[in-house]
């Protein structure tokens, strides 16, 4: 049975490569094929027959009107663009409805965007065909968020994807990246619904389709499909891709007049994109800004975890009217608790919450809220814990008093490795925590420390978990460790509670605040250099050198007095303080 079991299983796994490979050959074999198969925006399923009453004449005159994408839209292409129209105003009214009301607070923002780069604004009504506009969603296949951009694309389109944020699920920038892939897409094929063809079926699935059939544009294509194999030739939701688009973009512009309720774009409420420090606590920054929990993490679904990555700066949303509060709450230490943690694989079963608690000294309730989710831990997955924390099976073997696997056979071998993995024991505990504490001043180094009482740098390091001794500041609390002893198992260094005032990043001789002597703060002040620079070149827009640079576009305008109708091509700009 086993030998049975073994070979089903293996079976079943090349199958599904098989399937899967195969799958994608039918796809197109293009790897920057958009969503399109999600089913979470408009429906794709328009019935060919049509048994809905005529257009009204209001409805004829809307249908009738055109912007720079549907300005040329052949006869022989009305038909399904008529079909498509009436089915949203008719049976499909609702879903209609509920989209536009859901696209008016991105509207003005994405208008603004293609605008800036010379684009149709109309351009910004595909995402109500890709996802309704949702920023949630995600399809079977893996495209995700208002635009549905599949992995490879997004990140291609500079949509981050890792373990701390998926940036695809952030409405802005992945309005941005479908502006910048839009665009690439219009270049290469030289007409707007042609790109949006692409757009859906990728651009190599559209390429060759165009080189096969002899057709100029998309309409061309789709009239002399028969021409191509069954491989090649565009499916039925690319075919009505294109007029479902068209047919959302006649009625997004005439609502009133169609009987939607009208929307306003341009006085939805305004959100703000602004900077966050590495190991920023995501929860923390709501309550400062006076939200709840879900309003605040809908503005930020691009953030995986309850705080941001802990190696970099990374951005959030506030609403406009919380700008102070969160400009406030962002410039104060007690913002980022959590810089010194970072992602650690799990390396046994045997591991648990209470386990790391004991080893690195942080309450389980704290670890279990950043980690929300993991409730037991398993050998493999990633977890978020104190960068100072050993997560290895000897840690955790040693804390259990066993011995590691493959260590039992002899006493030698086992005693070699607790000498190299001290046991953390409710005695060397006691011992860390009964010897003497100093509270770090603005004026003081490690060094300084460690000369006062006796000491090593890496003594003080070791005790108090410090990786990288240039990385403290004023107030923290540091464990002393007792001279000439076996050092305790290290415990992550804890701000003092009463400290005021910012964390100070030491310079390179490791000294903490602006308490230098005046020699040296001023050998300092002439050998300082300005923050990072660029040139804005041809093109440029504010909130594309912002996504370059990870920073705010309000940063951006505060540093550097400019707006996108002073940017000018030539001038520097500051992108890093």
């Amino acid at each position: 049975m086993v030998a049975a079991s073994e070979w089903n299983g293996s079976a079943m796994a090349r199958l599904s490569i098989v399937a899967v490979v195969f799958c994608l050959l039918l796809a197109g074999g293009c790897a920057s094929r958009q969503g399109g198969d999600s089913g979470q925006g408009l429906s794709m399923s328009v019935p060919d027959e049509d048994t809905s009453p005529p257009l009204t004449a209001t409805e004829t005159a809307a249908l009738q009107t055109s912007g720079q994408v549907d300005r040329n839209i052949p006869e022989s292409a009305m038909p399904d663009v008529t079909r498509q129209y009436k089915y949203f105003l008719r049976k499909g009214r609702p879903t209609m409805s509920a989209s536009s009301k859901r696209a008016e607070q991105f509207l003005a923002y994405a208008k603004r965007v293609f605008r800036s780069r010379g684009m149709p604004e109309d351009l910004a009504y595909l995402a109500i065909v890709e996802s309704g506009y949702r920023a949630e969603v995600r399809s079977p296949a893996g495209a995700a968020g208002a635009w549905q951009f599949m992995p490879y694309t997004g990140q291609k389109y500079g949509l981050n994807q890792d373990w701390w944020t998926d940036e695809r699920l952030d409405p802005f920038k992945s309005t941005e990246a479908a502006a910048d892939y839009l665009q690439k897409l219009y270049g290469d094929f030289g007409d707007w619904p042609t790109a949006i063809a692409a757009y859906n079926a990728g651009e190599g699935k559209i390429g060759r389709a165009k080189q096969g059939t002899g057709g100029r544009d998309f309409f061309e294509i789709k009239s002399r499909n028969h021409m191509l194999d069954d491989r090649a030739q565009l499916r039925d939701e690319t075919k009505q891709y294109v007029p479902r688009y068209l047919a959302v973009t006649k009625i997004m512009r005439n609502l009133p007049q169609l009987g939607f309720d009208p929307i306003y774009p341009d006085n939805a409420p305004g959100v703000l994109r602004l900077t966050a420090k590495p190991g920023t606590d995501l929860a923390a920054t709501a309550r400062a800004c006076r939200m709840d929990w879900e309003t605040f993490a809908a503005l930020n679904r691009q953030h995986k975890r309850p705080i941001t990555d802990t190696a970099r700066p990374t951005y959030i949303y506030v609403p406009a009217n919380r700008e102070h509060e969160a400009r406030a709450y962002l410039a104060t230490s007690a913002c980022a608790p959590y810089a010194g943690w970072g992602p650690s694989a799990v390396a046994t079963n045997s591991d648990s919450w209470e386990k790391i608690s004991k080893r690195c000294g942080v309450p389980v309730s704290t670890l279990r809220a950043v980690n929300p989710g993991n409730p037991t831990l398993k050998a493999g997955e990633t977890v978020l814990v104190p960068r100072s924390v050993n997560m290895s099976a000897q840690a955790v073997a040693a804390q259990d008093a066993k011995p590691v696997k493959g260590q039992e056979k002899n006493g030698k071998s086992s005693k070699s490795t607790a000498d190299r993995e001290p046991q953390i024991t409710a005695a060397r505990v006691v011992a860390a925590d009964a010897g003497p504490r100093h509270t770090l001043r603005a004026d003081e180094t490690l060094g300084s420390v460690a000369r006062k009482y006796g000491v090593s740098v890496q003594d003080l390091q070791k005790q108090n978990g410090i990786v990288d001794p240039h990385k403290v500041h004023a107030g923290m609390v540091l464990r002393i460790p007792a001279s000439g002893q076996a050092q305790a198992t290290p415990i992550p260094v804890v701000p003092a509670a009463a400290a005021a005032g910012r964390p100070v990043v030491a310079g390179p001789d490791g000294r903490l605040g602006n308490k230098q002597d005046k020699d040296k703060q001023d050998k300092q002040a002439k050998a300082a250099k300005p923050g990072k620079t660029y040139t804005v070149q041809a093109n440029d827009t504010l909130w594309k050198i912002a996504r370059t640079y990870n920073v705010s576009v309000d940063d951006l305008k505060r540093w550097n007095g400019v707006d996108e109708k002073n940017l000018r091509t030539g001038v520097r700009l500051v992108v890093e303080q």
